[in-house]
């Protein structure tokens, strides 16, 4: 990549460090203007970390909710991070709408003592 000197050697000092193991369970964030390069750098890391690393691109409008913290916005991303997911399935005569729902929102019906039922 020509002219990201700066961002590959960072980059390649990130993978090291996850590769000894230092930074295991941290996530990276790679932030700029569009086109300079940031979604083919996190490929290229995430090639070089293998398969055995997840991983998952998301855009700054996937993480952005009124209902949903970033944090969980992220956990939700990632298959095994949120200890609980679910659906809510909303059935009309008309319609069916199902909504993916975080631990935080599955916590929350819970302590509304909400069940399922017609």
């Amino acid at each position: 990549m020509v002219g990201q000197t700066s961002a590959l050697k960072t980059a390649g000092v990130i993978v090291q460090v996850v590769k000894e193991g230092k930074i295991a369970g941290h996530a990276v964030l790679l932030a700029g203007q569009p086109g300079i390069g940031k979604t083919a750098i996190a490929m290229g890391m995430a090639k070089l970390l293998g398969q055995e690393t997840p991983s998952a691109m998301l855009a700054g409008s996937e993480l952005f909710s009124l209902e949903m913290s970033k944090t969980e916005g992220l956990m939700q991303a990632f298959p095994g991070a949120a200890s609980k997911t679910g659906k809510l399935v909303l059935k009309t005569t008309e319609m069916e709408t199902v909504y993916d729902l975080g631990a935080k929102m599955i916590e929350a019906l819970g302590k509304d003592k909400v069940q399922s039922g017609m």
